[in-house]
């Protein structure tokens, strides 16, 4: 690869961090959008750090799992889980002064135990809470697979 090629990408990717960042960041419908989008990345990247950092510190997984700490543990536990895909689309968004409750689809594709492929859909539903210059963090967070 020449070398501006690598100073090209580095550029791009720097860039697409900062506009998802500084998205998230917007206390809007489209704040909770790139929020959204970027839980999904961190799904896809199976990056149990970042995800419970993306809850609220009394946030929760329905009742999963409650609190950042608690989050993290029952993620890490998905460590022969592959995640091909992650995508999710909003039904809706209702925005109250700092919070806001957003529905909306998911599938997903996994790899088991670097054998099985699976497809899992289903319905999610975020309360998201504002936390000013911390911008949107997850509440509480419950799916429903459907067939």
């Amino acid at each position: 690869m020449l070398p501006n090629s690598k100073l090209f990408i580095s550029v791009f990717l720097i860039f697409i961090f900062l506009q998802v960042s500084c998205n998230t960041l917007k206390h809007d419908k489209l704040g909770v959008e790139s929020a959204m989008k970027y839980y999904d990345h961190l799904i896809q990247k199976l990056d149990a750090d970042s995800i419970s950092q993306l809850y609220s510190a009394d946030g929760n997984m329905g009742d999963i799992a409650i609190g950042r700490d608690s989050i993290r543990k029952f993620l890490s536990s998905f460590k022969h889980i592959q995640v091909l895909s992650q995508i999710s689309k909003t039904k809706s968004i209702e925005l109250s002064r700092d919070g806001a409750i957003q529905k909306g689809n998911y599938i997903q594709t996994d790899v088991l135990s670097e054998k099985d492929t699976i497809i899992v859909k289903g319905e999610y539903e975020v309360q998201w809470v504002w936390l000013g210059k911390q911008g949107w963090h997850i509440k509480r967070m419950t799916t429903k697979p459907i067939k």
